[in-house]
């Protein structure tokens, strides 16, 4: 039996849609017959999702924590600087700035609007991540040798710890999987850019596989070692959803969001917009309309700040931070699921939010917003290849606004003359995204020998 060491920051139980990846691995890894340790964060303050607990339950996990000396330090830092941060944080009207490379005044994240005050805290977070690797550092070449070992790249503890161990072990195929990018535009303060270019310098010179969950995250690998990439994107497991009596409103359309808005680059306007035209003009009944929004407090306030430039606001229910059992239950009671996401030229592309790979369960009509000046985002390629609905895209509002009002236009028609609206994904390209399937994709690369150890199972 070949074993596999998983080195991630976020791994079940942990609440959060980055730890579904690494979990949905192992647990397909295991049923195909391989040994799988995982070290992981421990993260106390992101609750339990019961699901993915059940998916891993008997895996044997090394937590790493952050020492003593370094969460005093980080105490310090936020005691001297957190208020300018707050205050600099949530004050999405200082965040327009000049954009020299698409010549446009633009939205800025928080990171790169403040670069200065930002890159304390971004320098602080890096040091976190290489205070947690010291925690172990010395106990890495206790670990016996694995066959395999997979680092989850989206904090850099794992691009330590991977290092590190493939020295130690050279023999050990390490695959980089790269579940968020390593320098990410306009979410790097300049003057800490140098840090994450030069993660991916040496990650892609030292791994020996390195797997993208987007064609963008793929395409930043340079020329020399682009022969080690290979792409598998993020994906869905049937499993995870219960299937409930739907308690669908009879005599209203209702729109659903949870997750995160990162920090208001994610932006919902037009969609707000599009809904204030509707009502205005006397197409829809605005009694008629729900939106249902899941998140945290900060993320609550910056949803209802975009609706409410449109005078939208009474039409949102806020539910708080929920787990994502009843998320998924949301979802299930709503009409209509909301997908934001944004994703940038000059970032190379490939920002394709992991929310959409949920949806792909419900069995929903899906609406995707994608900010950014991206012309041809692999998002919207996904929604418009697997028929779950509709992509718009900023780089092409003159015709895509248009596209949309009629899309929600024609959604609330359904809904009031039939009470139910039509869906008819492509399921044949939806099963691409079957973690099922993915799973398997993801091993072959890994794993050359992977469709002769599974005969030799079989037999």
């Amino acid at each position: 039996m070949k074993s596999v060491l998983l080195v991630t920051t976020y791994f079940a139980p942990d609440n959060t849609i980055a730890a579904i990846r690494t979990t949905k691995l192992v647990k397909y890894m295991i049923k195909d017959g391989y040994n799988v340790d995982v070290v992981a964060v421990r993260n106390n303050n992101l609750g339990k999702d019961k699901i993915l607990y059940n998916d891993v339950k008997s895996v044997k996990v090394k937590y790493v924590e952050n020492s003593k000396q370094y969460k005093s330090f980080e105490k310090q830092i936020y005691k001297i600087f957190g208020s300018i941060r707050e205050k600099k944080f949530s004050d999405l009207s200082d965040r327009k700035r000049y954009n020299k490379k698409s010549g446009k005044i633009e939205f800025y994240p928080f990171e790169t609007a403040h670069p200065w005050i930002a890159s304390v805290f971004y320098g602080l977070a890096m040091l976190k991540e290489y205070d947690l690797y010291c925690t172990i550092k010395d106990k890495i070449k206790t670990f016996k040798q694995y066959d395999f070992m997979v680092t989850s790249y989206g904090d850099e503890f794992c691009y330590y710890f991977g290092k590190k161990y493939h020295k130690i072990y050279p023999e050990t195929k390490w695959i980089f999987d790269v579940r968020d990018a390593i320098y990410r535009y306009k979410f790097i303060p300049d003057p800490l850019s140098f840090i994450p270019l030069h993660i991916e310098r040496v990650a892609w010179r030292q791994a020996d596989v390195i797997i993208g969950i987007s064609k963008g995250i793929c395409m930043r690998v340079d020329e020399k070692n682009r022969k080690k990439v290979h792409l598998v994107t993020n994906g869905y497991d049937r499993g995870d959803r219960i299937k409930h009596d739907k308690k669908v409103s009879p005599d209203k359309l209702t729109f659903v969001f949870t997750g995160s808005m990162y920090g208001g680059t994610i932006d919902l306007s037009v969609f707000f917009k599009v809904l204030r035209e509707l009502i205005d003009n006397g197409n829809i009944d605005s009694n008629k309309i729900k939106i249902d929004f899941a998140g945290t407090e900060s993320a609550a306030d910056i949803f209802i700040s975009q609706a409410s430039k449109y005078d939208m606001e009474y039409l949102i229910v806020n539910h708080g931070k929920v787990e994502r059992k009843s998320a998924l239950r949301l979802q299930e009671c709503a009409d209509v699921l909301l997908a934001p996401s944004y994703d940038y030229e000059n970032g190379n592309g490939g920002i394709i939010t992991g929310k959409i790979f949920e949806y792909m369960t419900a069995e929903k009509p899906v609406i995707a917003i994608i900010t950014g000046d991206i012309q041809h985002s692999e998002l919207a390629e996904i929604v418009r290849k697997t028929n779950i609905g509709f992509a718009y895209e900023e780089a092409h509002n003159d015709i895509d606004y248009k596209k949309l009002y009629q899309y929600v236009l024609n959604l609330y028609k359904e809904k009031i003359l039939l009470g139910v609206l039509s869906y008819k994904p492509n399921i044949e390209e939806l099963k691409k995204f079957d973690y099922k399937y993915l799973s398997k994709k993801f091993m072959r690369i890994m794993d050359p020998n992977y469709n002769k150890n599974m005969r030799g199972q079989n037999e």
